[in-house]
Parts: structure tokens; C-alpha cells; sequence
């Protein structure tokens, strides 16, 4: 019992890898993968010994104990007694639920009453001279596997990770195999001794266990057969009405028979490979839509391929690795990540694991997706076309390693001077390269005065890295003159998140809730197939709670009313409610955009276009059409609300917001005045010349409203002004009450008015005096471009305008050309 007393002693440290009493965990599965680290370090297994639930599903309690708790059941008569591993351990670890839903260690016991293998893995791998070892001591190492490979270990997002990493088991586990041939006396003999299905090998399928969807199911059953030496097919799909797949088997490659024509002639036959073997895994779909093992088949009725050979072979498993995403592989924040986890050679056309090699600052020479034959050909034709037509259409393209177009960035005249007036919120839109049938098409969208979308520029991303997103950033950013939007908001994406970070510093990021709801119905398609109310629900928590209290406990209702609390891409999704809730960093402008996304929904128009199989070229025309139709409408609502005039009764007020807004914000605006009405106020006191006040509204929330009579400043702490731009109805009933019957100027936002695009021409446009002659003549030049550019856009828009700027030109010109005559030259240092 020495190795024992001396980890027990290394455990009562204080080494931040040892459990401790009232240490807190986020949930229940971070703390089993803790406690299966420390197991990792002592030299034992773990084992998720007890659980308990409350009646509404929710774990409120878990115990994790070594994998020698307990003792061994009697073995049923006829079957070949396998030895007495279990010796009765006392070592666990015990956590419990707190009020914060976090879980916190209540009980710990350190002391284990048999020996530990800190060293055993190591030792059979370092010496292959121990080809004579016993197999009670391979046994002994044979626990510390399971905390690597077991799914219930991982997460949906390192499902990429699980076949590198099983690649890396197998190299520890290689001589392991060898001496269980020297022991055995066939490959067949082998393989009963090295799988049961009764054993405790998290990487062996049982009965009951549970996935997040079939695809990790697959790769958990394709590890499986990686370990044992056999490859795996996807063998029969079952599918409701509705298209979900309830039931799914996965079978060995030898499964069934090879049918034979007799009538052949003129061929050699190929190799009978099949030989009718049952091996199999089937999962099926459960009430809460994960996956369970309903039956498992581990028997095979031919010889499995040893280790040492399985690189000659050309498996579905390999196929499966080299599909997976390479972005999820390994973390993101490295600046070179490579897996090279076995010293197996890899045929020439097995190419997945060089390319897993990541180099910071490059642009690998492989994209994540390829550009069809033909592509680019057609987008250098329409962006030489486009330049024809508009001199200052800008463009720019990424390459690789390799000189091959990654990623293309392109934006008009028009789509820069909008940029301008309404680029403070942009989003940038992803959604489109889920489509995995699709080009990898992602445009730049915010909302202009009429809360109409409008576009500032688009991109195709055949490389979605970080490199790539900081490029894209930095490239947007130039073609804007140097402006970058106030607040961006995008899809959930590390890369994203960090490109931002870094390109535009000072910009506001938040997910677009928009974006959110369309993942959500690619990450829940069950739980929205299998409800009716559940999109109405979802829904609410994302669009309707702009308060912390009925967001928090809106989200509740919906995990306990669906039976979501173990749903994962929900967890990570309420992880992160800072950036994306509305009822957070409502002081932060938003332009409620999300408002105009789900009106004007892009991806309708233009995803069916985005086909591989359809010309490129046509779908530019087709792109460009959609956006010229946008921008007509904008052109016809700038007429209808400088034309239209409209009757309202005898308030201030509301014709003072008539004159003013546009159109469609005024009427925004009229609905929170008539709501205004029903609100009843209550003075809460003074301090100088502050004034608090609060609004009740009836079946809603009581608001705090602060007017300082000094300087006219009022505010209210539903923060709708701030988010929005336009008075919220508690501070329109709170300035009738004080007898202030129109809003100080302040309080109109001039983006939402019908002269926002009136603009200062010099803003932004990098006018620069100083330096060498060269780059302030580019300077002036690019100011001057950006200008006038910024003219001709509102000019063209009528014919009187055009005229009388083309009238002034000649005149513009003879004007310049006097100035330069009557002073000499600059000189070498421009002055």
C-alpha cells in the first residue's frame, strides 16, 4: 500500500488539480471532467457512481467514485468467470446544486485501499521490451483510458477531435495488443479478450448510453472500431414524416453478402470481402431528442486487423476525419497546432492528418472550401464589368500559400456613401454558409431611415479562419475611408469574436438574435418538429423580454417546460446572454435592427442562387438585382415622406415627430405616444434640480423616469432611447405631466429623420496636409475621390440635380486651374 499512502499524501497538497471540500463548478459534467483529471494523475479510473434527480429532471446531486468501488456481481452460471477487479474503494467525490445552479464539492475521500498506476501507461508504451507482462498489469493502465475517449467526456464541438485523439489511444495501446497476441493465439482470440460488452471501457458501446445526435454516435462507434480493428458503414436510416431520422444502425464493413452477376464477362472478379458479419450498433431517438443505444452487436465472424497493419487500409473512418471541419480541431488560440498522435505511416491518399497544421499568419494553402472550376473567372468579369460602369468600385482578394483566391471582398459607390449615413450597426450575416450545398456567401447589412435593410458590402469566405475574418475586417474597413461601424453584430464564432477584437478596436460585438433563431432551428430541429409552441416560446425569450427578470425567468419556463436542462448548445447559448439578450447593454445603440432582419429576410432572394450547380455570374446579376431593388424603395420612400402630408389632432408633439421622422419611424413613434396614455405617473421626490418619477403600465413592469430641470435631460430606465433612438412612452407621459409639449432636439435622433443622408462631405475622408509629396498628393486625391463621390451618389438620383452639378463642373474645373497657375509647384516636401 506504499503508492497508495504516497498519492494520498500528494492529494492533501495544494495543487489546484486536487479536489477540494466547497470547490465550484459550472455544472455536474465540468466537474466529472476535474475529477477525471485527478484520477488521470493518481493512477485510477473513474466511474459516475450515483445520481440524483428532482422531479422535474433537474441533477441535483453526483457521485464519482474510482473505478474499484464496489464489489463484483456473482456470474451467471455458463459463462467463463472473469476476474474480481473491484476491491470495495472508498475514494469518490461528491457534488451538490447550490441556489446560483452551480454545482460544489460536499464530500471528498482521498484514501483508495489498493495500489495506483500513475506510471503504468507510460511504462508498457516507453518499454516494448514488457512484451511478456501480465496481462493483470495492462489491466491496471487499461482504466486510465476512459478519461480520454468517452463521449460523455466531450462535447458536441470536439467531435472533430475524437478520431485524432483515438489515434493517439491507440499509440499507447499498441503494444498493449501486442501482448495480448503473444497471449492469444489468434487475432480472433485477441479480440474476446481485449472487448466485452459487460467491461467498463467508456470507448465501448453499452445499452442505454445516450449522444447528442447520430452523427456523434457515428464517431463514437467509428472510434470503437479504430480501437478493435474493423471499419464501420452507415447501414440502415429510418425517418418520420417529417424528415427527422429516429433510428439509425451502424453495421461492420463485412456486413451482408457481395452479390454476383453470373453473366460477367470481360472482367476479373473482384475479392469476396464479405462474409455476413453481425456486428452492429443501432440508436434510436428518445422523447428529449438525443440518441440511445438500443442494441450492440460486438461479435464478428472473421479475423480484425491488428494495429501495425490497419494503415494499409483504406476505411470509412478516415473518410468520416477527413469531412470534419479542421477549424474545430485543437484550440483556437494556437498559432500552430499539429496532430501527430501515431508513427504509423499514412498512404498517399490519406492526406487528413498533414493538413491539420495550422500556421498563424497564413492563409493555409488547402481552403476550407474549394472554389468551383470557373468561379473566379466569372467574378473577375463581373467586378472588371462593375468597374466599367462605376469608376469607384472597390474590390480585393485574398490569396493562399499557394497564389489561389480564398476569399473576395467587393463594395459599390452607392453601398460606401450608405455606409456613411447609416453604418453605425452593422451585421455582418453568416447564415448563408450553413448551407453546405452553397457558396460561402456573407453580406454586410444595416437599416437606413425607413428601417429598410440596406447592404454595404459582401464577401465570399471559401477560407472561415481568423486570418481570414481579420483580413475581411481590415479590407471593409479601408473600403469605408477608415470608419468602422459602433456595433457589429454577428453569428457565434470564436474567430469572428477575436477579429473583431483585434481589426476594430472600440467597436461594440454582440450576436444578432436573428442569426441565433436561424442556428437554433438547425441545433433543435427536433424539438421545433416535435412542438407547435415551441418556436412562439423560443421566440419571446429572444425578441419580446428587454428585462433581466422576465428574461431569466422566461428562459427557465422554456428548458423546464421542453426538458432542455441537459440540451448543450442551449447551455453555451445562456452562457453567453450578455451578447445577444436585449435586456443587456441596452445604453448601447442598436438601431433596432433585428426588427429589420426578420422583415427582410436577404436569404429568401438570394440562397437558391448561391447553388454550386448554377453559374456564378448569374448570381451576381441576380444579387445585384436584389440590392437595386432595395434601393429603389428607399429612393421611393425618400419621395413619399417629403411629399406626403399628413393630419393629426391638435398635439405638439406628434406634428413636431410628423415633420421630422420619416414615415415609418414616426409611426414607431405614434404608437409609443398612444400607449403613453394609458401610463399613470407617481412623483417619488426631488434632489435639487432632479426630478424621479415612476410609470406604471398596466400587466407591465414599473419604470423609474429622471428629469433634470437644468438642462432638460430625461431619462428612463427601460433604456429604449438608448437602444433604440426614438422616446419610450413612460418619458412621453412623464413630459405631458410637466407640461413639456415637444422634445428637445437632443431627443431626435437625426439618423431616423428624413435628412440623414445630409452629411458633412469632409467626414472621413482622411484629408491629409502633411508628409512627402507622394502619399499627401494620394492623401488629397483619395479625400477629394471620396467627396465627390459621395456628390455624384444624391445627384444621380434626379434629373434636375445632375444637371445643375454638370453645369457647375466647367466652371469647378477653370476655378482649379486658375489656382494652380497663380502659385509654383510644390516641392519635394509638398510645401
Amino acid at each position: 500500500m506504499s503508492s497508495s499512502a504516497e498519492n494520498a499524501e500528494s492529494a492533501n497538497g495544494d495543487d489546484a488539480w486536487v479536489p477540494k471540500i466547497g470547490m465550484v463548478f459550472e455544472n455536474d459534467e465540468k466537474a466529472y471532467h476535474f475529477y477525471c483529471h485527478y484520477g488521470k494523475e493518481m493512477g485510477f479510473g473513474v466511474r459516475k457512481h450515483l445520481v440524483k434527480r428532482r422531479s422535474s429532471g433537474l441533477v441535483y446531486s453526483r457521485v464519482f467514485s474510482c473505478y474499484k468501488e464496489g464489489y463484483c456481481r456473482t456470474t451467471k452460471e455458463g459463462k467463463k468467470p472473469r476476474p474480481d477487479a473491484r476491491s470495495g474503494c472508498q475514494a469518490h467525490m461528491t457534488v451538490k446544486i447550490t441556489d446560483d445552479g452551480r454545482f460544489r464539492v460536499s464530500e471528498f475521500e482521498p484514501n483508495h485501499n489498493h495500489e495506483l498506476a500513475p506510471k503504468a501507461v507510460e511504462e508498457v508504451t516507453a518499454t516494448p521490451s514488457n512484451a511478456g507482462a501480465s496481462l493483470s498489469n495492462i489491466a491496471t493502465c487499461r482504466p486510465r483510458f476512459k478519461n480520454f475517449v468517452s463521449p460523455k467526456c466531450m462535447n458536441a464541438k470536439r467531435d472533430a477531435r475524437i478520431g485524432a485523439v483515438m489515434r493517439c489511444v491507440q499509440k499507447g495501446m499498441q503494444e498493449n495488443r501486442e501482448v495480448y497476441s503473444s497471449v492469444a493465439s489468434s487475432e480472433e482470440t485477441y479480440y474476446n479478450l481485449s472487448v466485452d460488452n459487460n467491461s467498463n471501457e467508456c470507448w465501448v458501446p453499452k445499452i442505454d448510453m445516450e449522444f447528442e445526435n447520430d452523427e456523434e454516435a457515428y464517431l463514437f462507434y467509428v472510434n470503437y472500431a479504430t480501437a478493435i480493428g474493423f471499419s464501420v458503414r452507415k447501414h440502415l436510416i429510418k425517418r418520420r414524416a417529417s424528415g427527422i431520422v429516429f433510428s439509425r444502425v451502424y453495421v461492420c464493413h463485412k456486413e451482408g453478402f457481395c452479390r454476383r452477376k453470373e453473366d460477367q464477362q470481360g472482367r476479373s472478379p473482384k475479392p469476396y470481402d464479405r462474409t455476413g458479419c453481425l456486428a452492429s450498433m443501432t440508436v434510436k431517438i428518445t422523447k428529449n431528442g438525443r440518441y440511445r443505444v438500443s442494441a450492440f452487436e460486438p461479435k464478428h465472424n472473421h479475423a480484425l486487423v491488428i494495429p501495425s497493419k490497419a494503415h494499409l487500409v483504406r476505411w470509412q473512418w478516415r473518410k468520416a476525419l477527413a469531412e470534419t471541419p479542421k477549424d474545430s480541431v485543437g484550440p483556437e488560440d494556437d498559432s500552430k497546432v499539429e496532430l501527430e498522435c501515431s508513427d504509423e505511416p499514412i498512404d498517399e491518399e490519406d492526406k487528413t492528418y498533414p493538413n491539420l497544421t495550422f500556421r498563424k499568419n497564413y492563409i493555409p494553402s488547402r481552403c476550407t472550401n474549394a472554389m468551383r472550376l470557373g468561379d473566379l473567372g466569372a467574378l473577375m468579369q463581373y467586378m472588371h464589368e462593375r468597374q466599367v460602369t462605376d469608376p469607384s468600385f472597390y474590390y480585393a482578394l485574398q490569396l493562399d500559400l499557394n497564389d489561389q483566391v480564398t476569399n473576395i471582398f467587393w463594395a459599390d459607390t452607392k453601398s460606401i456613401v450608405d455606409f456613411h449615413c447609416f453604418g453605425d450597426v452593422v451585421c455582418f450575416d453568416t447564415t448563408f454558409k450553413t448551407n453546405d450545398d452553397g457558396r460561402p456567401f456573407a453580406p454586410f447589412i444595416g437599416v437606413n431611415h425607413h428601417k429598410q435593410a440596406v447592404v454595404f458590402g459582401a464577401a465570399f469566405l471559401y477560407d472561415e479562419r481568423e486570418e481570414s475574418f481579420k483580413w475581411l475586417f481590415e479590407t471593409f474597413k479601408n473600403a469605408m475611408h477608415g470608419k468602422q461601424p459602433k456595433l457589429v453584430l454577428t453569428g457565434q464564432s470564436a474567430a469572428i469574436n477575436n477579429a473583431i477584437a483585434t481589426v476594430w478596436q472600440g467597436t461594440v460585438h454582440r450576436y444578432c438574435v436573428w442569426q441565433i433563431y436561424n442556428d437554433a432551428a438547425k441545433n433543435l430541429n427536433i424539438v421545433f418538429e416535435g412542438s407547435t409552441t415551441f418556436a412562439k416560446d423560443f421566440s419571446k425569450c429572444l425578441y419580446d423580454c428587454d428585462d433581466e427578470a422576465d428574461f431569466l425567468s422566461g428562459w427557465k419556463k422554456l428548458l423546464e417546460n421542453y426538458g432542455l436542462h441537459n440540451n448543450e448548445w442551449l447551455a453555451k447559448l445562456y452562457q453567453e446572454k450578455e451578447k445577444w439578450a436585449l435586456a443587456y447593454d441596452r445604453e448601447i445603440f442598436s438601431a433596432d435592427i433585428k426588427s429589420t432582419l426578420v422583415r427582410e429576410n436577404m436569404n429568401i432572394f438570394l440562397k437558391k442562387f448561391l447553388d454550386l450547380e448554377l453559374d456564378l455570374l448569374d448570381f451576381m446579376k441576380h444579387y445585384e438585382k436584389v440590392v437595386d431593388e432595395r434601393r429603389q424603395a428607399e429612393v421611393e420612400a425618400d419621395l413619399s415622406s417629403n411629399q406626403t402630408v399628413l393630419q393629426f389632432p391638435s398635439s405638439k408633439m406628434l406634428k413636431q415627430a410628423a415633420n421630422a421622422y420619416t414615415p415609418a419611424v414616426f409611426k414607431v413613434f405614434q404608437t409609443e405616444f398612444e400607449f403613453s396614455m394609458d401610463c399613470m405617473v407617481y412623483s417619488c421626490g426631488q434632489i435639487g434640480t432632479i426630478f424621479e418619477y415612476k410609470v406604471n403600465e398596466e400587466n407591465s413592469k414599473e419604470c423609474i423616469v429622471t428629469f433634470d430641470s437644468s438642462n432638460g435631460a430625461i431619462t428612463c430606465s427601460c433604456k429604449r432611447f438608448e437602444f433604440v433612438g426614438i422616446q419610450c412612452r413612460h418619458v412621453l407621459k412623464t413630459l405631458d405631466i410637466i407640461n413639456i409639449k415637444e422634445l428637445a432636439p437632443q431627443y431626435i435622433l437625426k439618423r431616423w429623420t428624413k435628412d440623414a443622408k445630409t452629411m458633412n462631405l469632409r467626414d472621413n475622408c482622411m484629408l491629409a496636409t502633411h508628409g512627402d509629396s507622394k502619399s499627401t498628393l494620394a492623401r488629397r486625391y483619395s479625400s477629394l475621390c471620396c467627396i465627390f463621390n459621395k456628390i455624384a451618389v444624391r445627384a444621380a438620383e434626379a434629373v434636375e440635380s445632375y444637371t445643375f452639378i454638370e453645369s457647375l463642373s466647367d466652371r469647378l474645373m477653370s476655378q482649379v486651374v486658375q489656382i494652380l497657375q497663380a502659385r509654383p509647384p510644390e516641392g519635394p516636401e509638398g510645401s
